[in-house]
């Protein structure tokens, strides 16, 4: 069973972050993101800083309202927190009335029917009409732990409603895969490597191509006292014959030389495969490498087959894209791109039949071969023939300046040899450099047009509230409740099992798969209801239902590890427990290096709804039944607190 599939880390994204030396109203837009990607922590951390700093408007104090009843109970609310609240109402109590004063006073009232015991539904749903529908919406979403009785049967058919309209809204299933993939990182190719030769070589090769000439020349000058026609003769053979070999020669080698380095290049690559990565960046792309080769398969062919007949390639481009990258401190998963470019490119090649192109393109053509032949047969020809007559006049100096001019003469062609091939060697590289680069580009180009519309992180947010609302739908609709019926509910989100994973910076987790748990608590006992949900195809899979009374609760637990990982356990008096891991393994040091995976964890766990669940069911393990006269008591004392703190809003 695979754990991570992959995650990515979109570190381009500042939503979420303030900057140093941010204004109130900075920190304000901030915290209220915070707050529509589902982080209510951070948000009321950020607003209630922003107020505290001076920015009180009727804006910030309704959403400073919603950010300290988001998602929790009254008696979860500290008495600081219903202070300065009543801070911010009584600095904006002479404010002319708008749309948020008025949402603001339906809130306030909504809770004073509450501890008063006699809601007005009607009234209530007259006041929230009278709402923009951002308005209603945000305080039906955030507010709905308050919901009771006819006020909680319509809130919760019309939120249901809104669900089930927006949960592929926007798109939903031709873009959510997106958010998991990782900012891809700029293409990169092999550089050409500069001609290294050094000075020292190049005297050399001077100075010996110079002793070689003036020994050819002094038998030059012997043949010509021997009969200059000839002499002429024999020149004009060696030049032509030297014009033809001499590059033919240099192609050859080059040709040789360049199949030999690819041959090389095989075996190195093949030897350092059997012999087995580091762990780390390097294995994580030769993964990558198996699974696209793997999956890009041309339907001609079997799979074993094409494996077999790519090893080597395989193993090439998987060095290449190592060195290319190694240096660079990324996480593996933004070279992707390029690792699916350069497969799908093998495959086309293969079904083009140009798998074995650059192999095929430097073998040495028949022609080259017959002209270096030729030309080193006329050149022999010419030289043999200012030999012999030069040795006609002057047999021991002629041998001499022969034997001269062959020892240096092989030392001069090597060294020159060895410079014409680095030389053409950086150009043809440079040409392949070129090439790649641009060809590469345009993949990169083509991938990052295709994640343009990549979904933000409240979108996310929005669509996994809605998938929750499904659920809780679902579970009703199950156990044949209707609103009224659930005293309270809870939820748990976790990471289901072979996941994909992504965030923001600064932001919680998202998954590709999520366990999703609900809980209902009723009359009669809770009402649990736990399904997979795939949330790139918004379906539900592996539904499990569990009902138990509320004394059948033994107790209730999060284990919290050193990394930050979160489980949570529920244990029934019969013993069966009910475990999930809410967070998932700690981020990735090479993506994430300067945040503090507790943080991340804690950031994640603000958004899977486990503070609330614990302070619903760690109660229910208390006290059990009687848990839900004393909440309601322990939330109308709180209610009045809260009414108190808020009196001096009132008109």
């Amino acid at each position: 069973m695979v754990a991570v599939q992959g995650e990515a880390f979109h570190g381009d994204i500042t939503v979420y972050m303030i900057p140093p030396g941010a204004s109130p109203e900075q920190a304000f837009t901030v915290g209220l993101n915070c707050l529509r990607g589902g982080m209510v922590g951070k948000a009321r951390e950020h607003i209630t800083q922003a107020v505290v700093d001076g920015h009180v408007t009727s804006r910030s104090c309704f959403y400073l309202l919603l950010a300290l009843l988001s998602g929790r109970t009254l008696q979860q609310v500290p008495d600081h927190e219903l202070s300065c609240l009543a801070m911010a109402q009584g600095k904006i109590a002479g404010h002319a009335e708008d749309e948020w004063t008025r949402a603001v006073r339906v809130i306030n009232r909504l809770l004073e029917s509450l501890r008063a015991g006699d809601v007005d539904a009607s009234g209530v749903e007259e006041r929230l009409r009278e709402l923009s529908d951002d308005r209603r919406d945000e305080i039906l979403r955030h507010l709905e732990l308050f919901l009771h009785g006819p006020v909680q049967n319509a809130s919760w058919a019309r939120a249901f409603a809104q669900a089930n309209r927006d949960r592929c809204d926007s798109a939903r299933l031709d873009r959510v895969w997106k958010f998991f993939q990782p900012k891809p990182f700029e293409p990169r190719a092999r550089p050409a490597r500069s001609p290294d030769t050094p000075i020292s070589g190049w005297i050399l090769s001077a100075t010996t191509t110079a002793l070689s000439l003036t020994a050819i020349g002094h038998v030059s000058l012997q043949a010509w006292l021997y009969s200059w026609s000839s002499t002429v003769l024999a020149t004009l053979l060696l030049a032509a014959g030297a014009y033809g070999c001499v590059p033919a020669g240099v192609e050859w080698r080059y040709r040789s030389e360049r199949l030999r380095a690819m041959d090389r290049e095989l075996r190195t690559a093949r030897q350092r495969s059997a012999e087995g990565l580091p762990r780390g960046f390097s294995s994580r792309i030769d993964r990558q490498f198996i699974d696209y080769f793997a999956r890009y398969v041309p339907r001609t062919i079997e799979r074993e087959a094409w494996l077999a007949l790519t090893d080597g390639i395989r193993q090439v481009l998987r060095d290449e894209v190592i060195e290319l990258y190694r240096e660079s401190k990324i996480d593996a998963k933004r070279v992707s791109w390029l690792i699916r470019y350069l497969v799908s490119d093998v495959k086309d090649r293969w079904q083009r039949g140009l798998l074995h192109q650059d192999r095929d393109l430097l073998r040495v053509p028949a022609a080259t071969k017959a002209r270096f032949a030729l030309g080193a047969l006329v050149s022999g020809a010419g030289l043999v023939s200012l030999l012999w007559s030069g040795f006609t006049i002057s047999p021991f100096s002629v041998v001499g300046a022969a034997l001269l001019a062959a020892v240096v003469g092989v030392v001069a062609v090597r060294g020159w040899l060895r410079i014409v091939l680095e030389y053409k060697w950086y150009a043809a590289d440079r040409i392949r450099e070129k090439r790649q680069l641009n060809e590469r580009q345009a993949a990169f180009d083509r991938w990052t047009r295709k994640l343009k519309d990549k979904p933000d992180d409240r979108e996310m947010a929005s669509w996994l509230d809605c998938d929750r609302k499904a659920l809780t739908e679902e579970a009703m609709r199950h156990y044949k409740l209707q609103p009224d019926d659930v005293i309270a509910h809870a939820f748990i989100e976790a990471p289901a099992t072979s996941y994909k994973r992504a965030r923001v910076r600064n932001g919680p987790w998202r998954y590709s798969r999520y366990k999703l748990l609900v809980f209902l608590l009723t009359a009669d006992g809770v009402r649990q209801m736990s399904v997979d949900l795939d949330f790139q195809k918004v379906t539900f899979h592996n539904r499990r239902r569990i009902n138990y009374r509320y004394d059948a609760v033994a107790a209730v637990q999060v284990i919290d590890a050193d990394d930050g990982r979160r489980t949570f356990e529920l244990t029934l008096v019969n013993g069966h427990p009910i475990e999930v891991e809410v967070t998932g393994p700690p981020p990735n040091p090479e993506s994430e290096p300067e945040e503090d995976p507790r943080t991340v964890s804690q950031v994640t766990l603000d958004t899977a709804g486990l503070g609330n669940t614990l302070h619903v069911l760690e109660g229910v393990a208390a006290e059990g039944k009687e848990w839900i006269k004393h909440e309601r008591e322990r939330e109308r004392d709180r209610l009045t607190d809260l009414a108190n703190a808020a009196r001096g809003f009132y008109r």
